[in-house]
C-alpha cells in the first residue's frame, strides 16, 4: 500500500514512516511533504496514493487549506492534538484520528478500519471523510464562541484573566505561559495547540510553535534576513521572535483583516 505523509516536525515524520514500516511489511513511502503549499504541488504532480496520514497544523496553515486547492481522492487519517469537539467528530465519523504521540497500535488499528471500509464501500469510507472535514471546519453560517477569560494560577491563589488583557502566550520546558499587557506572567494549563481552537483568530495569531501573539502586543514588523519577518512584542519577549518565510503571506494578510 502507498501512503503520503502530510507533517512539518521532521522527527515525527521519521516516527511515522518507522510505525509504518513496523505495522505494514509493504507499505510503499509515495512521498513526504511538510506544508499546505507543498503537499498540493505534490498531489498535482504525482498519482493519488492509497492512504494519507496528514498532521492537522502544517507549516504555512492548517491542513483544511489544501482541499480548498486541490481535490483528494485518497483517504486520509488525520494526527493530532485537537480538543474534544474533533475527536468526536472522528469517532462519530469513523475514519478515525491518531492522537499525538502516535503509537503502534493505534496506527495499526486505523489501517486495518481503513482497509475494512475500503474492502466494503469505498465510496461510503469518502463520504465519512467528507463529513469529518465539514465537522471540523467552521461553519460560515453559525456563529463561533471563542474564550472570553482565562484561569490562571500563582502559588495556591487562582485569577481569572480576560483574554482582552493577554499580550501573548507561549510554551518553554513543557509549561505554557500567559503573559498580560502589563507585563505579569501566568502558568496556564492549556496547550498553544488547545489555546489556538480557542482563542480569536482576528486577535490572536501562532506566529510559531512556541508563541500566539495578540495583534494589539506587536508594535514593530519588520523585513528579516531570508524572507522572514522580525516582530517586536510589547511587553517584550525573551528572545528574537520571527515569522517563517512560508508563513509570512498568511501572517500579513491576517494583520490587513
Amino acid at each position: 500500500m502507498k501512503y503520503l505523509i502530510v507533517e512539518d516536525e521532521p522527527l515525527a515524520q521519521e516516527e511515522i514512516c518507522r510505525l509504518l514500516a513496523a505495522v505494514d511489511t509493504e507499505a510503499q513511502i509515495a512521498g513526504t511533504t511538510d506544508s499546505v503549499t507543498d503537499t498540493v504541488t505534490w498531489l498535482s504532480k504525482n498519482p493519488q496514493p492509497d492512504l494519507i496520514l496528514m498532521d492537522i497544523h502544517l507549516a504555512d496553515n492548517l491542513c483544511f487549506e489544501i482541499f480548498n486547492r486541490i481535490k483528494i481522492t485518497a483517504p486520509v487519517i488525520f494526527t493530532t492534538a485537537y480538543d474534544q469537539y474533533a475527536i468526536q467528530a472522528f469517532q462519530t465519523n469513523g475514519i478515525g484520528y491518531l492522537l499525538k504521540p502516535v503509537e503502534e497500535e493505534q496506527l495499526l488499528t486505523a489501517i486495518n478500519k481503513y482497509r475494512t471500509l475500503s474492502s466494503v464501500n469505498n465510496s461510503t469510507m469518502l463520504s465519512s471523510l467528507q463529513n469529518i472535514i465539514a465537522q471540523l471546519q467552521p461553519s460560515s453560517s453559525s456563529t463561533t464562541t471563542y474564550k472570553e477569560r482565562i484561569l490562571a494560577k500563582t502559588g495556591d491563589n487562582y485569577h481569572h484573566i480576560p483574554l482582552t488583557q493577554a499580550a501573548y502566550f507561549f510554551s518553554e520546558d513543557h509549561y505554557t505561559f500567559l503573559v498580560t499587557d502589563s507585563g505579569q506572567k501566568y502558568i496556564i494549563n492549556h496547550t498553544l495547540d488547545t489555546l489556538e481552537l480557542q482563542i480569536n483568530p482576528l486577535i490572536f495569531f501562532r506566529i510559531s510553535r512556541q508563541c500566539i501573539v495578540n495583534i494589539e502586543a506587536i508594535t514593530s514588523t519588520a523585513k528579516h534576513f531570508n524572507g522572514r519577518l522580525k516582530i517586536t512584542l510589547s511587553p517584550p519577549y525573551h528572545e528574537d521572535l520571527f515569522v517563517s518565510r512560508s508563513r509570512v503571506n498568511q501572517f500579513l494578510a491576517w494583520l490587513d483583516k
